[in-house]
């Protein structure tokens, strides 16, 4: 439906999957457990991407610097309140590595000033996983519509995505009949 959804039933009646969010939860719990094995696939970048920073946000990074350095993302000092960042997680598009940082940068700022070092590992995750993850209107053939849902129902939480938005949606056939 819209290049946006999966429409599919079972014996009990209609099931309408949101395929970003779906692959979103696929790529996290992946993600989640090549993280725990030190197993995070990076890519080098071509040209490193600066960030420039806020004096608050050099500070916050420069205490993450570890934890993003395990979760694939190599940083360097580059010149006053900027860094350069090398390597990346491969599921990302190079494109995406700058936004993604940013938000997570600024999700410090907002959240707290007291790091809760699980926590930040899975806003991480869930990061990568949303910026990786395909996006509502983009076709998907059937032969990877039956991947995205038989990867989905092999997770931990086919149910929703490390965010809390809902995947699936389930219409009962005696709800369809009425």
């Amino acid at each position: 439906l819209r290049d946006s959804f999966i429409i599919a039933s079972d014996s009990s009646g209609l099931i309408v999957i949101d395929q970003h969010v779906a692959h979103e939860r696929v790529l996290f719990e992946n993600y989640v457990r090549d993280r725990g094995a030190d197993r995070v696939e990076v890519q080098r970048l071509l040209t490193p991407i600066l960030l420039e920073l806020s004096p608050e946000q050099e500070v916050l990074l420069d205490s993450v610097s570890a934890e993003l350095a395990q979760s694939g993302f190599e940083l360097e000092p580059f010149g006053p309140r900027t860094v350069a960042v090398t390597t990346a997680p491969a599921i990302l598009k190079a494109g995406a590595v700058e936004k993604l940082l940013r938000e997570l940068v600024d999700g410090l700022e907002r959240e707290t000033r007291e790091l809760d070092i699980d926590g930040f590992q899975k806003k991480i995750a869930a990061t990568v996983a949303c910026h990786a993850a395909i996006k509502i209107n983009n076709p998907l053939d059937s032969v990877k519509m039956r991947w995205l849902v038989g990867e989905l129902m092999k997770t931990d939480c086919p149910t929703v995505c490390p965010h809390g938005r809902p995947i699936i949606v389930r219409y009962d056939l005696r709800e369809i009949q009425k």
